[in-house]
């Protein structure tokens, strides 16, 4: 299924990965805010915003990942006059990776104890991810996207998407939960592309008491939210 009906079916739908850029963008935008708004020692929330924070880095680490073995090799071998503005898109996913692994090198102290020194630390970690992160999807929108359309197959398009189901979370919350950060913002077009590619049993959890399971989840975790 596609989101827009009339869009053609040999070409790759690059919307498609704008609804997955949505979520993240959203996500890492209200991140920052959400920790420092942590009381000293109230575990229990960190432990809440960090299971949520692993969710969020996980998307972002598969996606790349994806990227970086499925799209860009094929992208570099058939548009080479376009060599540099991939090597560009390689850069900023290293850049990406160490400054998630600044924020994941916080993470563990700030959970166990809650302490503010480390909380401000991890907040810190995120306020400097998320311009890198911004800027990266705004070239990759603007400049790459339409490359893909025009130069990648729909096999190939979709092996990523692939790609992730196979290695997102493993529990069932967390499958749920991801699901419900990408359909959040989602049109209604968008909103049946994705529910369209899930196994007809997640789709009918999801209807039955997944949505209900993210709200409850939505709510907890943006309660009390800093800027």
């Amino acid at each position: 299924m596609l989101i827009n009906p009339d869009s053609p079916v040999d070409k790759p739908e690059i919307q498609q990965m704008k609804v997955i850029h949505q979520a993240m963008r959203r996500e890492f935008d209200r991140l920052p805010g959400l920790v420092a708004g942590v009381p000293a020692a109230d575990t229990a929330r960190a432990r809440l915003l960090g299971e949520h924070l692993s969710l969020v880095l996980g998307l972002l680490h598969e996606h790349h990942e994806a990227e970086d073995e499925l799209l860009w090799p094929i992208l570099v071998e058939r548009v080479p006059y376009e060599r540099d503005l991939i090597a560009t898109m390689e850069k900023q996913h290293t850049a990406i990776a160490d400054a998630v692994a600044a924020v994941a090198a916080q993470l563990p102290a700030w959970t166990a104890e809650a302490d503010p020194a480390a909380r401000d630390r991890l907040a810190g970690a995120l306020r400097d991810l998320g311009p890198a992160l911004a800027e990266h999807l705004d070239l990759e929108e603007a400049d790459v996207l339409p490359l893909i359309h025009e130069h990648i197959t729909v096999a190939e398009w979709l092996a990523p998407q692939k790609h992730a189901m196979k290695n997102g979370p493993r529990t069932l919350s967390g499958k749920l939960t991801l699901a419900g950060m990408i359909l959040e913002d989602a049109t209604p077009g968008e909103r049946s592309w994705f529910l369209s590619e899930m196994p007809a049993p997640a789709r009918l959890l999801w209807r039955t008491t997944g949505a209900r399971r993210y709200d409850d989840h939505v709510r907890r975790v943006r309660a009390g939210a800093s800027r």
